[in-house]
């Protein structure tokens, strides 16, 4: 698995993504600023890819760690199919053109409205319908008799099996809201298993995000491989499928990921007897690729106490805010020898306490206007969760890829923001 710097270099103390400087970089497409390396993204597919050789493992990239339309066209000439949690989701990969039969749809609140639309397409437009309740089973199964358009789902198992991962981002045991219990499963498999519109293909899980441990996979696996035995016997005919969901972590700060040759492993020692075997990683593939490229706005030293304040905020990047996670900060450029790191507390300029990036961070800066700081494993979750917060437009996207450089988004304008505000004619008479 690569590392948070497996792209970053110094040339000429001037810090370089791929071999494009940052600096320019910021010249270019203005700050605060996304950059992704496709080298990165690459290295991160193949890494995971090589380590299931001789496997039937079917990579699906988690859409939801990032979204870009430009990143998902490169998954996809890499061979990936993706994870999707919503229609909007869906219709990103739709125009990233990948293919219907590698796509999974997930997401805990799949609504009428979004399945009337799937259900235009032969199958729903997607490989198999990853089904949360009981009750989603029941719309589904109702609306694709209405279409006649027979629909493969595949039932989200919650093994209560805690991850060991932030609470936050757990997803796999009995408290947390996703999934069905092994009760639920084997009820609703004996109650639709002759469902002429309903094809029960398969079983998933997804335990939580960040996982630096085996073992939690292993009791999750042992698991599921018991229910898929129990669930095989109320259909009467083999699953075509299991889906182990994603989760893999990476290193931000002094974590150290699981083997992937490990992990490939462990799942060749449960489900070799399968056909088919998807994944959902979306963290492990992207975060590392990305950065968050910011500059100072201004700075405050009150004796050893000093306070950096960037153009970039809580709403660019949220991750610090909402779990408190840590992200490296490299400055761009590379300090000289004699340079003294100060302690920095680093933030944005959002009207809320919790606008912090780090607390007490050693950085070697002078707090000067204009210096550029980068932050590490943004790939995944920074821009896709970013906002407008403060009425301040979302920043633009750069794809790196040797000396080269492409805007992948354009930054959002001021009117980009009101386009869908509108003043009624009661307003305007008063």
């Amino acid at each position: 698995m690569i590392s948070p710097q497996h792209v970053l270099s110094f040339k000429s103390q001037a810090l370089c993504i791929e071999k494009v400087p940052v600096a320019q970089l910021v010249k270019r497409y203005g700050s605060p600023l996304y950059v992704y390396s496709k080298k990165a993204l690459t290295d991160s597919y193949q890494a995971l890819n090589q380590a299931f050789a001789g496997q039937n493992v079917q990579i699906c990239y988690a859409v939801k760690a990032n979204s870009n339309l430009s990143l998902l066209r490169e998954f996809r000439k890499l061979g990936a199919g993706c994870d999707l949690v919503s229609y909007g989701e869906w219709f990103r990969a739709e125009k990233a053109k990948i293919p219907e039969r590698l796509r999974v749809l997930s997401g805990v609140a799949k609504t009428k409205d979004e399945f009337e639309k799937l259900l235009q397409r032969p199958g729903a437009g997607v490989g198999s319908v990853h089904i949360e309740s009981v009750m989603e089973l029941e719309l589904l199964a109702a609306l694709a008799k209405s279409h006649k358009n027979k629909v493969s789902v595949a039932l989200r198992f919650n093994p209560d099996v805690d991850a060991k991962t932030l609470d936050k981002i757990s997803t796999g045991r009995k408290k947390d809201k996703f999934g069905l219990t092994e009760e639920e499963i084997l009820t609703v498999a004996q109650r639709f298993s002759k469902n002429p519109w309903i094809n029960f293909a398969g079983l998933s899980i997804h335990i939580g995000s960040q996982i630096t441990k085996l073992s939690p996979y292993e009791k999750a696996f042992k698991l599921l491989k018991s229910l898929c035995s129990k669930v095989e016997m109320v259909l009467g005919r083999p699953l075509e499928y299991v889906d182990l969901g994603g989760g893999i972590g990476i290193q931000y700060q002094h974590e150290v990921p699981i083997d992937l040759i490990k992990y490939a492993a462990l799942v060749k020692k449960y489900f070799s007897n399968y056909s088919k075997v998807l994944i959902e990683p979306g963290r492990s593939l992207i975060a590392n690729a990305g950065f968050l490229v910011s500059t100072v706005v201004c700075s405050k030293v009150r004796g050893e106490h000093g306070t950096l304040i960037l153009d970039a905020g809580m709403n660019d990047l949220m991750r610090p805010a909402l779990y408190g996670a840590f992200h490296q900060i490299w400055t761009g450029k590379k300090p000289r020898q004699l340079t003294v790191a100060r302690p920095w507390d680093v933030v944005g300029g959002i009207c809320e306490s919790t606008d912090l990036f780090a607390r007490a961070r050693p950085l070697s800066v002078a707090g000067k206007a204009g210096e550029i700081v980068v932050f590490l494993s943004a790939g995944a979750y920074g821009f896709s969760m970013s906002n407008s917060y403060n009425t301040r437009p979302r920043v633009a996207e750069v794809l790196v890829d040797g000396k080269e450089s492409v805007l992948i988004r354009k930054r959002e304008t001021l009117d980009d923001l009101m386009e869908h505000e509108l003043t009624s004619n009661f307003l305007k008479s008063r």
